[in-house]
């Protein structure tokens, strides 16, 4: 395994509590890691400024991937809410067990159009469409990203990052998840995908007190 390298597109919200205790566990789990936030910083982490430039959420978090995969040959894809262990195996690749689909009254329209978009490109273009849609961490070779974004208009329409690369770049190994997003403090189930898959994540109806004192007990 290569050294790590841990990256997160960061866009301060109220405070750094989630990014914080997600670092902390990454540190602890992954002591010979780098990492690394894309954008705005926090304090004793390493930064990479970074001038967003659209106002599309997903065409932003695409663009400090890329850069970053001019910097480093492998680096791990993380999100401020996400939450690993030593379980996490990156030698596979987590993976929905569904392909991608609308999700009508439960996401937003900018997600709906995103499931809409990659879809239509990865069905055009005779790739599968399994959804890697879990928040859920990854590895990305930078190369493979460069190349696979190099034909697609990702600036300007949503898009999933993740679900793109992994379908035109199908991994040697893989494991079918749950989504691991909790929005909120369902403390079983976090342990469970804790033990299961080595990696959570959380919505802000998690951090009332109960969910707080839980990230902080990992």
């Amino acid at each position: 395994m290569f050294k790590m390298i841990f990256v997160y597109p960061y866009k301060r919200k109220t405070n750094d509590f989630c990014i914080s205790q997600s670092i902390r566990l990454v540190k602890k789990y992954f002591p010979e890691s780098t990492i690394y936030t894309v954008g705005d910083k926090v304090e004793g982490i390493n930064n990479i400024p970074f001038v967003e430039s659209s106002i599309i959420k997903g065409s932003n978090v695409t663009a400090k991937m890329l850069h970053c995969a001019t910097l480093f040959d492998k680096f791990v894809y993380m999100n401020d809410d996400f939450f690993i262990n030593k379980r996490l195996d990156f030698n596979q690749t987590l993976k929905g067990s569904e392909n991608l689909e609308r999700k009508e009254g439960k996401a937003s329209i900018a997600w709906n159009q995103a499931s809409d978009n990659t879809k239509h490109f990865l069905e055009f273009n005779n790739y599968s469409i399994t959804t890697y849609e879990c928040h859920q961490p990854v590895l990305f070779d930078s190369k493979k990203l460069i190349n696979t974004f190099k034909n697609i208009d990702w600036k300007s329409n949503d898009h999933f990052l993740k679900s793109l690369y992994f379908n035109i770049n199908t991994p040697k190994k893989s494991l079918e998840i749950d989504n691991v997003k909790l929005k909120e403090p369902n403390i079983s189930k976090a342990n469970f995908y804790l033990t299961l898959y080595g990696c959570l994540s959380i919505g802000q109806g998690f951090l009332n007190k109960k969910g707080v004192e839980f990230i902080k007990s990992l």
